[in-house]
């Protein structure tokens, strides 16, 4: 499952000191799904030997 977290979120969420559910909970916050720009892509990104391959960013 992808996690997208908020700029602010990112070093609290890699802080491996914390462990309180609750108190991640209260700093880390989820990134508005609706600032998340998405399209679907050809199925060639899947093979590693496609890797240079410029086009594989571009929608299908």
């Amino acid at each position: 499952m992808p996690l997208a977290l908020d700029a602010e979120s990112l070093e609290p969420w890699l802080d491996p000191d914390l462990t309180d559910r609750e108190t991640i909970r209260s700093v880390v916050h989820h990134l508005d799904a609706g600032l998340i720009t998405h399209w679907p892509v050809s199925t060639r990104v899947n093979r590693s030997g496609n890797d240079e391959d410029a086009a594989l960013i571009n929608p299908a």
